[in-house]
């Protein structure tokens, strides 16, 4: 047990070290899987599962069975459970980290591995295995979604929806009259808020009762609200455009989210756009989402997909930044200090100039850029920008420089599959030309004039910023 113990503590000694510092964040990032299996060989003696599970952190998908139990028969309450409350499955050992996150590969090593969390030796169909859980007898009118619990804990849950609902309805855009188009909208309570406002609402759910607990709810107030059964993707109008397409705790149970963000541009009306909210996406990848996408490994997690069958996704935040970007948006969260669960995420079409001062970045993306000025942003080594895709693709795009400082610099700009060096007088600006095609990053790399690196190495001069050169805008030229 002290060995147990002295692991615990080396591991919290690093977390609050990796913090503070950007490196060494970065490289427990790299080594999580060798660090949890080094947490789970230290604290081997120790037979009950659950109780490794507490004094590691971590437990394996051999402890499935009994972690489920734990969760859902004894439950949260449970002092067992209390072991589990912050505990994650580690991966096993034929998992690889070195696949492409938008490639086939990818997404079949995360279908083999949740066949091996729900336990069973067939592919996933969300027809089969996205049903909702047992509800019993359900008013749909009266006591819809969190309207029907009565424990203790009843009211504090409900608040997180309403004000989530709040938020998507504070972000949606819309006016009386607009369109709007929620998928996996279970209860549709959001939905039905709209339609009292007068914005004509359609819901698309794989669930035949929750689109009927919808359409009860639309007939009883005699709203502009329609149900559809349907998957991801299902266009309810062919040919209409939507205003807004929002997703509310759904977009995670979304495995086939290439084919939708393809149809997503399809359906959107201009100067329309899509909301996420309620969506468990992650700033940096840790235990629980530790890869850009894939199945959450937090407990309560793995033993819902064991119990349900369900896909419980989550995504890194730069991830995600750049898979919108991939289908023509841009992307912004908007924190909801009250709750986690109202935190939105609103993606508009990409504009024909996005300004570097008023772009949201992602932590990943912010840690190689200095904060914001006036004009724009200053890359810190290895820079970068994710490129869109779509139509903005095959446009020629332009990338606005300026030479802040008092000597010359060069700039390199490059992208999967072009290059080029530019060099910047004293307070020069420039415009660099370049077409995207199938690249999705812009890297940046500056380098200081001999001067500059001498004035650097014996730390003359003050308060000037390392990188003289701003990155003030990213615009379409033509295309």
């Amino acid at each position: 047990m002290p060995r147990a113990r002295l692991a615990i503590r080396v591991l919290r000694a690093l977390k609050a070290l990796a913090r503070r510092h950007t490196w060494l964040r970065r490289l427990a990032h790299k080594h999580s899987a060798l660090a949890s299996r080094w947490t789970l060989l230290m604290t081997r003696t120790i037979e009950d599962p659950i109780e490794r599970a507490g004094a590691s952190g971590f437990f394996t998908a051999e402890d499935l069975d009994e972690v489920t139990r734990v969760v859902f028969d004894e439950g949260h309450a449970s002092p067992r459970y209390q072991h589990l409350a912050h505990a994650h499955m580690t991966l096993p050992e034929w998992f690889r980290h070195d696949l492409d996150p938008f490639g086939l590969p990818y997404a079949q090593q995360q279908q083999r591995l949740w066949r091996l969390i729900a336990g069973v030796d067939r592919d996933y169909e969300p027809d089969v295995d996205e049903k909702e859980a047992p509800l019993g007898e359900v008013d749909a009118v009266r006591f819809p979604g969190h309207y029907l619990r009565r424990d203790p804990g009843a009211v504090v849950a409900a608040s997180d929806h309403i004000i989530a609902s709040g938020m998507i309805l504070k972000h949606s855009g819309l006016e009386p009259g607009d369109w709007a188009l929620e998928y996996g909208a279970g209860f549709g309570q959001t939905a039905l808020s709209l339609a009292r406002l007068g914005v004509n609402v359609d819901t698309v759910d794989i669930s035949r009762a929750f689109c009927q607990y919808v359409q009860q709810q639309a007939d009883h107030f005699q709203v502009p609200l329609r149900a559809h059964l349907g998957r991801f993707g299902t266009h309810p109008r062919a040919g209409h455009r939507y205003d807004l397409i929002f997703f509310y705790e759904s977009f995670h149970h979304c495995l086939d989210w290439q084919g939708l963000l393809r149809a997503l541009p399809q359906m959107l009306a201009p100067g329309g756009r899509v909301l996420l909210c309620g969506e468990p996406m992650v700033e940096r990848e840790y235990a629980a989402v530790p890869y850009p996408w894939g199945l959450r490994l937090h407990s309560d997690v793995v033993a819902t997909i064991r119990r349900w069958h369900w896909f419980e996704l989550g995504f890194s935040e730069d991830f995600l930044h750049e898979i919108f970007a991939q289908a023509g948006f841009t992307i912004r969260r908007h924190q909801c200090e009250p709750s986690l669960w109202g935190r939105t995420y609103v993606c508009e079409r990409w504009p024909d100039e996005l300004q570097l001062a008023q772009a949201w970045l992602p932590p990943v993306m912010e840690d190689h850029w200095q904060a914001p000025e006036t004009e724009g942003r200053r890359p810190r080594r290895d820079a970068y920008l994710v490129l869109p895709g779509g139509p903005a693709a095959a446009a020629q795009l332009g990338i606005d420089l300026a030479n802040v400082s008092s000597t010359p610099l060069t700039v390199e700009l490059s992208t999967e599959d072009w290059r080029q060096r530019t060099q910047l007088s004293p307070g020069e600006r420039c415009t660099v030309r370049f077409t995207p095609g199938a690249s999705r990053r812009l890297v940046f790399r500056t380098e200081p004039s001999p001067s500059e690196v001498l004035r650097r190495a014996f730390r003359l001069g003050k308060g000037e910023p390392a990188n003289g050169v701003v990155v003030r805008c990213l615009r379409r030229i033509g295309g």
